[in-house]
């Protein structure tokens, strides 16, 4: 399993950071993990386009871990090459209905002209895509959010918060896993509710018993190096950069 963070940062714009996304390659499958904006880029840097991706699982619908969607899916009726693969979309309760509104805003312009899209929605449950066994669980953001940990054929584990304050669910999702991806939006002084902090962050990760911590989602006040010397974590931490890759 080979994971790329495709973006580290938020909702500000930044030239060095794109907004949320994850991209995981299993078995010759490219799997998206949110679509904020800039992601769809970075999927060319790594020599991934429209036609290469297979499923996307959607954390929550906050601009800034979706709106790359929206060029995609434009880009996807390209009428000299358009996508011909069906595509699967994943997300919690309620995402069907917003997909449809914002389908709905732009009239034909993102309906498929080759393929079909199929909206699966998965609440608190495991589901298994092909070579992955998916468990989903509510996280404390807004109320579509939900967290996941991913397992593949091989017994390697994943766990992806998206945006999350503290909660047991997302300790859960994380127990013992290879890696875990967790947000950390900003310092500890300036906490905000439905995002961690690095104390926050590290209670999470202890309590999970993970092995690896990668911490993403960094808005501008977040002094990255403040950030690990706040961080109380024993296992390897790591600090998100776009592009940044692991495997498991």
């Amino acid at each position: 399993m080979k994971v790329t963070i495709l973006g580290s940062g938020t909702a500000v714009p930044s030239l060095t950071r794109s907004s949320s996304g994850i991209l995981l390659q299993d078995e010759g499958v490219n799997t998206l993990f949110d679509f904020g904006y800039g992601t769809l880029r970075q999927l060319l840097n790594c020599g991934i386009d429209y036609h290469q991706i297979h499923r996307i699982f959607f954390t929550h619908n906050h601009p800034d871990h979706i709106c790359d969607l929206i060029p995609f899916l434009f880009g996807s009726r390209y009428y000299n090459e358009p996508r011909t693969e069906n595509l699967e979309i994943v997300a919690g309760p309620g995402f069907e209905d917003f997909f449809k509104q914002m389908i709905n805003v732009f009239g034909s312009w993102l309906q498929p002209t080759e393929y079909a899209i199929k909206i699966i929605t998965q609440d608190e449950s495991e589901k298994s895509y092909g070579s992955l066994r998916v468990l989903s669980k509510k996280v404390k953001h807004i109320a579509m959010s939900r967290g996941y940990r991913v397992t593949n054929s091989k017994g390697a584990t994943l766990a992806i918060s998206g945006d999350t304050d503290y909660c047991q669910a997302m300790v859960e999702l994380g127990q013992n896993v290879d890696l875990m991806i967790l947000e950390c939006a900003f310092p500890n002084d300036m906490k905000c509710p439905g995002h961690l902090t690095p104390d926050l962050a590290s209670q999470l990760a202890r309590e999970a018993g993970c092995k690896r911590l990668c911490l993403t989602h960094f808005y501008p006040p977040c002094d990255l190096e403040q950030i690990r010397t706040q961080f109380k974590f024993d296992g390897e931490l790591f600090l998100a950069e776009d592009l940044m890759k692991f495997t498991l």
